[in-house]
């Protein structure tokens, strides 16, 4: 089974890149793909390759001709592109036209190496640390992996009355399954097509929907959120078409349209849900009829079409109760479940490039910072290639402004380079940190700012895996709490391993 992690940031800044090849040798890879020779085609290509169009290093003999697979005499984002594409969706020769991606539950269980089980029922940050219950919905069902099935090409999920205890987050009257793509697939734009039918009856919520792969505008619906198909158990005859944009909770916004089925039709019946997603719109279909399309929506502090124009991941699940259908916005209904589980079914699911052509993410030039306020008074606000932090007090702690990137997945004994630009309208004390879950530091580095923009590189090596977190921290630090009420600009910040020595 190939597991494969996309790494997914640092790709959307290259793919606008394009570099002329340097001289090679004339040897080739046995393996198409195999960057390093090693006999695989895997991750480690992919970072080698990206990690090149970043730092402009060199590549071993031979690699920078098995890394041109568009055999255009250069390389660029686009051939990075089809190297994901290679390694982490291949295609039969007998695929359909287009099709980038596929399942078509053929097998005797979930192939694990396209879909993910997302467990629980707390919705966790980037670090797996508590957020909020019922998945920010008021669900009331405990997603497990013991809730899917694949039989004659068709996966169920199956939502269930039954107790169900985790030692960690408690009991529960329902249990179900989520099932996303997450670092295993991801588009940006094309033809997304899921057939399926489900179950109906009140306090069941059937969702097809996408989510950003990368954050890379912000907290959701900053970075946006696309909803190709939900359904109320209790209305059958109706689904909805939905994105979610605009800034970070609360101050998000969407855009939603409902299509009603025929008389004598509803969600129970096998149908098509279908978007099509291009640059600057999106249509939903139910059957291939056209029933809403958009074209107006924005991410705040971005140009547009963000946030729809970057990669995406699927997922696939059946909730029980929550605002969308519960009781009174909450609770499951009992009586739904009165003769047994009840089944949300999927035939296929399937990706194409429209008209042979697939939309590449928009580049992003600096890494999106989440803030982190405690005991002061700031904000903090993306922006394209830049964050600005506005601080109005301090607070007493030196934590207690902060600019977050979060679970940075790093590897023993290699070094990578945090870098960025900065400047702030007061002269005060930064500092950046590099930390585990426990704290403790492996990156510590005091910054002296002022009006003028300084380039920074700080290059930390982690002695075990891990996931770091990475800290701009504008608290109260020397003289900070005197300064008065300034911005810090942080520009080009980017995250990636440290080329060789």
């Amino acid at each position: 089974m190939m597991k494969t992690k996309m790494l997914c940031i640092l790709t959307a800044m290259l793919l606008s890149a394009l570099t002329v090849l340097p001289p090679v040798s004339a040897a080739d890879a046995a393996v198409t793909g195999d960057l390093n020779a090693d006999g695989t085609a895997d991750q480690k290509d992919i970072a080698l390759l990206q990690g090149w169009l970043l730092t402009s290093g060199t590549l071993p003999d031979g690699a920078a001709e098995q890394a041109d697979l568009s055999k255009d005499g250069v390389l660029s984002a686009a051939d990075l592109t089809m190297l994901k594409r290679i390694l982490l969706n291949p295609q039969t020769p007998d695929a359909p036209e287009g099709l980038l991606w596929s399942d078509e539950f053929d097998g005797t269980a979930l192939d694990e190496s396209k879909w993910s089980y997302e467990l629980g029922n707390w919705k966790l940050d980037a670090n797996g640390n508590y957020v909020t219950g019922g998945w920010g919905n008021n669900e009331q069902q405990f997603y497990t992996d013991k809730n899917t099935t694949v039989h004659d090409g068709i996966l169920t999920i199956a939502a269930r009355h039954e107790d169900y205890t985790d030692a960690v987050q408690g009991s529960y009257d329902y249990t179900s399954a989520r099932l996303s793509t997450q670092h295993k697939f991801s588009a940006c734009g094309g033809r997304v097509e899921v057939r399926a039918r489900c179950d109906a009856g009140k306090s069941l919520w059937p969702a097809i929907w996408m989510l950003p792969e990368d954050s890379v505008y912000g907290g959701w619906a900053a970075s946006g959120e696309i909803d190709i198909m939900e359904g109320w158990g209790s209305t059958p005859e109706k689904i909805c078409g939905t994105i979610h944009f605009g800034d970070v909770w609360p101050n998000n916004t969407y855009l939603t349209n409902n299509y009603e089925f025929p008389a004598g039709s509803s969600s129970a019946d096998w149908h098509v849900y279908a978007i099509e997603w291009e640059r600057g719109e999106i249509r939903w279909y139910v059957d291939d009829s056209l029933y809403s399309t958009q074209t107006e929506w924005s991410s705040a502090g971005h140009a547009y079409p963000a946030p729809f124009d970057q990669n995406f991941y699927l997922i696939l699940n059946l909730a029980v109760g929550g605002h969308f259908d519960g009781v009174d916005g909450i609770y499951g209904d009992p009586n739904t479940f009165a003769d047994g589980e009840r089944h949300f079914d999927i035939d296929y699911v399937r990706v194409y490039a429209l008209d042979g052509k697939q939309m590449q993410p928009t580049a992003v030039t600096s890494l999106p910072l989440e803030a982190y306020i405690e005991g002061a008074e700031a904000e903090l606000h993306n922006r394209d290639g830049a964050t600005e932090i506005t601080v109005r007090s301090t607070g007493t702690l030196p934590y207690g402004v902060m600019g977050l990137i979060r679970a940075q997945q790093v590897q023993a004994g290699k070094a990578y380079t945090l870098s960025f630009d900065v400047s702030s309208t007061a002269v005060r004390e930064m500092l950046v940190t590099a930390e585990d879950a426990a704290y403790t530091r492996y990156l510590e580095k005091a910054i002296a700012l002022t009006p003028e923009q300084t380039h920074y590189d700080l290059t930390v090596t982690f002695p075990s895996d891990m996931a770091a977190d990475l800290k701009f921290q504008l608290g109260a630090l020397g003289d900070a709490a005197s300064a008065g009420e300034h911005t810090v600009t942080l520009k080009n910040i980017s995250w990636q391993e440290a080329a060789p020595a």
